[in-house]
């Protein structure tokens, strides 16, 4: 006799039932939620999210589900969202009923993450080796009496701890808070690794790395800050100038010691230097300038090598 959830799950028709429809629409709105997830972890960064909208799923669906079905089918699904709480899992989760069916959990499911791993030097596959949702040990502490008052609905915390698979290092982990049907990444450890060009060079990358850093993670002013420093301090060490020289005459030294025939090729620092300290002195943030400054700042960098300036 074949298994009815398993039936459902392979189905593809447009004429399912409320319970069926329920089962399936169930284990796709997890799925949303567990897409959305990989993609936060992935590609965004420290207080960024990523958010599904529930209802375009529901209407949606409702196009597979019979006509004499439908009323009933909306009235469970609004039962569902109404009281919304996924589990985290590293596979789909299913409740068993009396009648021997099994109805899916709505599930976060945890898959394999392409991370960089210092250990490997490299993006590496990372799977879930474990997690854990704060609402749900609340919710214990809660029943037991020993905490006073229940979460608040809509709210859960997750933490996330991946492996890399080529290495069997140590692990990472990620703080995602769910808020409604948002998820938002709101702590990493180890923080972010940031990538830089070859060409940049060594003894001042901490600088640029920072900067990025600081933008992906919404501190635009200090962002631009880290960045000024980072030419400054390249500049101090290429011109030997040390102690309280003022930046502007930095800049100008380091100019100077370009080649002639070379600095109208390549993007100037020191103009860059100047632009970057009106908009900190004056706290502003003006949009794309971080991102506009950091390629012309890494250009004036591959011009060296292509130049071959010491």
């Amino acid at each position: 006799m074949s298994d009815p959830t398993a039936d459902w799950l392979r189905s593809d028709a447009k004429d399912f039932g409320p319970t069926s429809g329920l089962f399936v629409f169930t284990v796709e709105l997890g799925q949303a939620i567990s897409e959305q997830l990989k993609v936060l972890l992935e590609t965004k960064h420290l207080y960024q999210k990523v958010s599904i909208s529930p209802e375009k799923l529901v209407a949606a669906f409702k196009q597979r589900v019979e006509p004499a079905s439908l009323r009933p089918f909306e009235k469970l699904t609004h039962e569902l969202l109404a009281s919304v709480s996924f589990t985290p899992a590293d596979q789909q989760l299913f409740l068993l009923e009396r009648d021997g069916i099994k109805m899916p959990l709505l599930t976060l499911s945890l898959s394999g993450l392409k991370l960089f791993c210092s250990e490997c030097n490299a993006r590496e596959v990372a799977n879930p080796i474990w997690y854990i949702e704060l609402k749900n040990e609340l919710l214990k502490l809660y029943r037991l009496g020993e905490h006073r008052t229940p979460p608040p609905s809509g709210f859960q915390m997750f933490l996330l701890s991946y492996q890399c698979q080529r290495c069997r290092g140590t692990p990472q982990a990620f703080l995602v808070r769910r808020h409604g049907w948002q998820l938002i990444l709101e702590g990493r450890s180890p923080i972010e690794h940031i990538e830089v060009p070859a060409f940049i060079p060594k003894q001042e990358e901490r600088f640029l790395r920072d900067a990025v850093l600081a933008f992906n993670s919404g501190k635009t002013l200090a962002a631009l800050f880290y960045l000024r420093t980072f030419i400054e301090q390249f500049a101090r060490r290429q011109t030997g100038l040390t102690g309280r020289v003022p930046g502007d005459e930095i800049m100008e030294a380091y100019n100077k010691i370009l080649p002639p025939e070379n600095r109208g090729q390549m993007p100037s620092l020191k103009e860059w230097y100047e632009r970057l300290s009106v908009v900190i002195h004056s706290a502003e943030e003006p949009p794309d300038l971080f991102e506009q400054a950091r390629m012309e700042i890494e250009r004036h960098f591959d011009f060296r090598r292509i130049l071959h300036i010491g």
